[in-house]
Protein backbone atom coordinates (compact mmCIF):
# COMPACT_ATOMS: atom_id res chain seq x y z
CA UNK A 1 0.00 0.00 0.00
CA UNK A 2 3.03 2.61 1.01
CA UNK A 3 4.57 1.65 -2.22
CA UNK A 4 1.80 2.25 -4.46
CA UNK A 5 1.20 5.65 -2.96
CA UNK A 6 4.87 6.78 -2.53
CA UNK A 7 4.83 5.50 -6.44
CA UNK A 8 1.52 7.39 -7.41
CA UNK A 9 2.91 10.77 -5.96
CA UNK A 10 6.88 9.79 -7.36
CA UNK A 11 4.68 10.15 -10.83
CA UNK A 12 3.05 13.47 -9.54
CA UNK A 13 6.26 15.48 -8.77
CA UNK A 14 7.89 13.64 -11.85
CA UNK A 15 9.19 16.66 -14.89
CA UNK A 16 10.02 14.50 -17.49
CA UNK A 17 7.58 16.24 -19.28
CA UNK A 18 5.11 18.42 -19.72
CA UNK A 19 1.73 16.75 -18.76
CA UNK A 20 4.13 15.74 -15.75
CA UNK A 21 4.94 19.46 -14.79
CA UNK A 22 1.45 20.32 -14.86
CA UNK A 23 0.81 17.69 -12.02
CA UNK A 24 3.58 18.93 -10.72
CA UNK A 25 1.92 22.35 -10.35
CA UNK A 26 -1.48 20.70 -9.17
CA UNK A 27 0.39 19.14 -6.51
CA UNK A 28 1.79 22.55 -5.16
CA UNK A 29 -1.18 24.28 -6.06
CA UNK A 30 -3.35 21.81 -3.48
CA UNK A 31 -0.38 22.12 -0.95
CA UNK A 32 -0.77 26.02 -0.97
CA UNK A 33 -4.60 25.29 -0.64
CA UNK A 34 -3.77 23.03 2.10
CA UNK A 35 -1.83 26.00 4.04
CA UNK A 36 -4.37 28.69 3.38
CA UNK A 37 -7.25 26.79 4.82
CA UNK A 38 -5.79 25.03 7.76
CA UNK A 39 -2.44 26.36 8.51
CA UNK A 40 -2.61 29.83 8.43
CA UNK A 41 -5.37 30.61 10.44
CA UNK A 42 -3.95 28.68 13.45
CA UNK A 43 -0.56 31.03 12.64
CA UNK A 44 0.52 34.13 15.29
CA UNK A 45 -1.63 37.40 14.79
CA UNK A 46 1.81 39.53 14.02
CA UNK A 47 2.65 37.50 11.18
CA UNK A 48 -0.53 35.94 9.75
CA UNK A 49 -1.11 39.38 7.16
CA UNK A 50 2.09 38.49 5.48
CA UNK A 51 1.58 34.65 5.64
CA UNK A 52 -2.23 34.55 4.13
CA UNK A 53 -0.79 37.38 1.34
CA UNK A 54 1.58 35.07 0.35
CA UNK A 55 -0.36 31.92 0.63
CA UNK A 56 -2.67 33.44 -1.63
CA UNK A 57 -0.14 34.40 -4.00
CA UNK A 58 1.27 30.98 -4.24
CA UNK A 59 -2.29 29.63 -5.19
CA UNK A 60 -2.74 32.18 -7.65
CA UNK A 61 0.59 31.63 -9.43
CA UNK A 62 0.24 27.98 -9.32
CA UNK A 63 -3.58 27.52 -10.34
CA UNK A 64 -2.16 29.30 -13.41
CA UNK A 65 0.13 26.90 -14.02
CA UNK A 66 -1.80 23.47 -13.26
CA UNK A 67 -4.75 24.69 -15.80
CA UNK A 68 -4.32 22.54 -19.07
CA UNK A 69 -5.98 25.61 -20.91
CA UNK A 70 -4.01 28.31 -19.87
CA UNK A 71 -5.10 31.44 -21.72
CA UNK A 72 -4.32 34.65 -21.92
CA UNK A 73 -7.19 35.74 -20.53
CA UNK A 74 -6.40 33.62 -16.99
CA UNK A 75 -3.01 34.61 -16.71
CA UNK A 76 -4.04 38.62 -17.36
CA UNK A 77 -6.72 37.89 -14.72
CA UNK A 78 -3.52 36.43 -12.34
CA UNK A 79 -1.26 39.57 -13.14
CA UNK A 80 -3.81 41.84 -12.16
CA UNK A 81 -5.34 39.74 -8.73
CA UNK A 82 -1.50 39.45 -7.63
CA UNK A 83 -1.64 43.03 -8.22
CA UNK A 84 -4.48 43.93 -6.28
CA UNK A 85 -3.34 41.18 -3.53
CA UNK A 86 -0.16 43.04 -2.81
CA UNK A 87 -1.69 46.75 -2.91
CA UNK A 88 -4.12 45.29 -0.40
CA UNK A 89 -1.30 44.28 2.18
CA UNK A 90 1.21 47.75 1.63
CA UNK A 91 -1.95 50.10 1.39
CA UNK A 92 -4.58 49.02 4.71
CA UNK A 93 -7.27 50.41 3.35
CA UNK A 94 -11.23 49.65 3.01
CA UNK A 95 -11.21 49.89 -0.76
CA UNK A 96 -7.98 47.63 -1.37
CA UNK A 97 -9.32 44.99 0.97
CA UNK A 98 -12.61 44.79 -0.40
CA UNK A 99 -11.26 44.33 -4.00
CA UNK A 100 -8.72 41.82 -3.08
CA UNK A 101 -11.69 40.28 -1.82
CA UNK A 102 -14.66 40.63 -4.71
CA UNK A 103 -11.78 39.97 -7.12
CA UNK A 104 -9.89 36.72 -6.26
CA UNK A 105 -13.55 35.36 -5.43
CA UNK A 106 -14.44 35.41 -8.93
CA UNK A 107 -10.99 34.40 -10.05
CA UNK A 108 -10.99 31.26 -7.85
CA UNK A 109 -14.54 30.55 -8.70
CA UNK A 110 -13.40 30.87 -12.29
CA UNK A 111 -10.43 28.46 -10.62
CA UNK A 112 -13.05 25.44 -9.53
CA UNK A 113 -14.85 25.75 -12.58
CA UNK A 114 -11.89 24.98 -14.71
CA UNK A 115 -10.75 22.29 -12.35
CA UNK A 116 -14.35 20.63 -13.06
CA UNK A 117 -13.97 20.89 -16.86
CA UNK A 118 -10.56 19.56 -16.44
CA UNK A 119 -11.72 16.52 -14.25
CA UNK A 120 -14.41 16.08 -16.55
CA UNK A 121 -12.40 15.70 -19.84
CA UNK A 122 -10.07 13.05 -18.39
CA UNK A 123 -11.66 9.49 -18.98
CA UNK A 124 -10.08 7.59 -16.20
CA UNK A 125 -9.69 8.22 -12.40
CA UNK A 126 -6.14 9.18 -11.73
CA UNK A 127 -4.19 10.54 -8.97
CA UNK A 128 -3.93 14.06 -10.34
CA UNK A 129 -7.84 14.11 -11.27
CA UNK A 130 -8.23 13.07 -7.03
CA UNK A 131 -5.63 15.89 -6.34
CA UNK A 132 -7.72 18.24 -8.74
CA UNK A 133 -10.93 17.21 -7.00
CA UNK A 134 -9.92 18.16 -3.58
CA UNK A 135 -8.23 21.30 -4.41
CA UNK A 136 -11.49 22.42 -6.57
CA UNK A 137 -13.63 22.02 -2.98
CA UNK A 138 -11.18 23.68 -0.60
CA UNK A 139 -10.88 26.59 -3.25
CA UNK A 140 -14.66 27.56 -3.52
CA UNK A 141 -14.85 27.19 0.24
CA UNK A 142 -12.02 29.77 0.76
CA UNK A 143 -13.37 31.74 -2.36
CA UNK A 144 -16.15 31.84 -0.09
CA UNK A 145 -14.92 32.96 2.96
CA UNK A 146 -13.76 36.09 0.81
CA UNK A 147 -17.21 37.02 0.21
CA UNK A 148 -17.75 36.47 4.03
CA UNK A 149 -15.06 38.64 4.63
CA UNK A 150 -16.25 41.50 2.72
CA UNK A 151 -19.57 41.19 3.99
CA UNK A 152 -18.29 41.12 7.53
CA UNK A 153 -16.69 44.53 6.56
CA UNK A 154 -19.43 46.01 5.09
CA UNK A 155 -22.48 45.43 6.86
CA UNK A 156 -21.70 45.85 10.59
CA UNK A 157 -23.38 43.14 12.45
CA UNK A 158 -24.17 40.99 9.32
CA UNK A 159 -22.55 38.34 11.66
CA UNK A 160 -23.23 37.36 15.49
CA UNK A 161 -20.55 35.36 17.17
CA UNK A 162 -20.51 34.34 20.70
CA UNK A 163 -16.62 33.74 20.42
CA UNK A 164 -13.52 35.97 20.98
CA UNK A 165 -12.80 38.63 19.09
CA UNK A 166 -14.86 41.18 16.97
CA UNK A 167 -15.62 39.83 13.33
CA UNK A 168 -15.97 43.75 12.37
CA UNK A 169 -12.55 44.77 13.45
CA UNK A 170 -9.30 44.65 11.64
CA UNK A 171 -8.05 42.20 8.36
CA UNK A 172 -6.33 39.52 10.55
CA UNK A 173 -9.35 39.11 13.34
CA UNK A 174 -11.84 37.80 10.44
CA UNK A 175 -9.94 35.41 8.38
CA UNK A 176 -9.28 33.03 11.44
CA UNK A 177 -13.06 33.43 12.00
CA UNK A 178 -14.38 34.03 8.61
CA UNK A 179 -12.54 30.54 7.18
CA UNK A 180 -13.60 28.76 9.98
CA UNK A 181 -17.36 30.04 9.66
CA UNK A 182 -17.24 29.17 5.93
CA UNK A 183 -16.30 25.25 5.99
CA UNK A 184 -18.41 24.64 8.70
CA UNK A 185 -21.60 26.15 6.62
CA UNK A 186 -19.65 24.40 3.42
CA UNK A 187 -19.84 21.28 5.46
CA UNK A 188 -23.57 21.86 6.92
CA UNK A 189 -21.93 21.46 9.96
CA UNK A 190 -23.29 24.79 11.88
CA UNK A 191 -21.87 24.56 15.47
CA UNK A 192 -23.53 27.78 15.95
CA UNK A 193 -21.38 30.01 17.34
CA UNK A 194 -21.13 32.28 14.41
CA UNK A 195 -24.69 33.00 13.26
CA UNK A 196 -25.95 34.96 10.07
CA UNK A 197 -28.10 38.21 11.17
CA UNK A 198 -28.82 39.83 8.37
CA UNK A 199 -30.64 39.05 5.20
CA UNK A 200 -27.43 38.96 2.78
CA UNK A 201 -25.37 36.80 5.19
CA UNK A 202 -28.59 34.15 5.28
CA UNK A 203 -29.05 34.46 1.74
CA UNK A 204 -25.35 33.82 1.30
CA UNK A 205 -24.72 30.66 3.78
CA UNK A 206 -27.73 29.30 1.98
CA UNK A 207 -25.48 29.40 -1.33
CA UNK A 208 -22.60 28.10 0.77
CA UNK A 209 -24.06 25.12 2.15
CA UNK A 210 -25.96 24.32 -1.32
CA UNK A 211 -22.81 24.93 -3.21
CA UNK A 212 -21.04 22.57 -0.58
CA UNK A 213 -23.27 19.75 -1.18
CA UNK A 214 -23.50 20.50 -4.93
CA UNK A 215 -19.89 20.19 -5.54
CA UNK A 216 -19.59 16.73 -3.77
CA UNK A 217 -22.37 15.21 -5.39
CA UNK A 218 -21.36 16.30 -8.55
CA UNK A 219 -17.26 15.45 -7.94
CA UNK A 220 -18.62 12.13 -6.76
CA UNK A 221 -20.54 11.15 -9.53
CA UNK A 222 -18.29 12.46 -11.86
CA UNK A 223 -15.60 10.07 -10.54
CA UNK A 224 -17.94 6.94 -9.92
CA UNK A 225 -19.16 7.00 -13.93
CA UNK A 226 -15.23 7.07 -15.15
CA UNK A 227 -14.11 4.44 -12.56
CA UNK A 228 -17.05 2.56 -13.54
CA UNK A 229 -16.69 2.84 -17.19
CA UNK A 230 -13.13 2.40 -17.14
CA UNK A 231 -13.47 -1.02 -15.77
CA UNK A 232 -16.33 -1.98 -18.37
CA UNK A 233 -13.50 -1.39 -20.77
CA UNK A 234 -10.86 -3.79 -19.22
CA UNK A 235 -13.02 -6.21 -19.25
Amino acid sequence: MKESLWSKFSEMISTNDKENKSSLANGILLFFTLVTVFVIPICPIQYLEFLFTCSVTGIVVFSVLSLKQNHKFIRSFAVFSLMVIWSSYFVDTTFFRLGFRFINFFFFLYLVFSLIKQISSISTVTFKVIVDSITGYLLLGFAFSLIVTAISLTIPGAYSASINGDLETKFIEPIQNNIYYTFMTFTTTGYGDIVPIHPFSKSLSVLIGVSGQLYVAIIISMLVGKYASSKKSEK
